[in-house]
């Protein structure tokens, strides 16, 4: 139904970053309408990692919850989201999802987009495979109400 199953390529690895992620962070219960409510991925413009998150996720849940992606094209159609990723975009773009998103528990995730997090983003996924690391806007997280553990901040490069 999504293709191959190709677990080696850019897109498949950094939708296993993008899962691996979620284990680390903690939304507030208020982030979901109900008990049973899905954790929904955004996309942003970018549909290209909708198929091999989908392979990835398969048969896993996020935060004990069934989950959904979604792509968008704006920042105003982004709704009862739990996480939005973003890739091949100019930073400029960054500003305004960022300022429509401030103070909502969505998580903003985003692979090498230079200043991303220095623009009001949440985690930059930065570095080519394998080599790969992570910078982490502490502030932008806390503004949230996103807590994220001491585990991952440790590997990351604190913007």
């Amino acid at each position: 139904m999504f293709g191959t199953d190709n677990k080696d390529k850019p897109e498949r690895i950094i939708a296993s970053y993008i899962y691996n992620i979620t284990k680390f962070i903690s939304w507030p219960p208020r982030a979901f309408n109900f008990s049973v409510s899905p954790f929904i991925i955004g996309i942003y413009k970018n549909k290209a990692f909708g198929s091999p998150l989908a392979i990835t996720l398969r048969e896993k849940k996020i935060q004990d919850r069934d989950w959904k992606v979604e792509l968008f094209n704006s920042a105003k159609e982004i709704r009862n989201c739990h996480l939005v990723f973003f890739s091949d975009i100019h930073v400029s773009e960054i500003e305004g999802v960022s300022s429509y998103l401030k103070h909502k528990s969505v998580l903003t995730l985003a692979y090498n987009i230079n200043n991303f997090c220095q623009n009001g983003g949440m985690i930059n996924i930065v570095g080519e495979i394998p080599n790969l690391g992570f910078e982490i806007n502490r502030h932008s997280l806390e503004s949230a109400n996103l807590e994220i553990s001491a585990e991952l901040l440790n590997l990351a490069t604190i913007i």
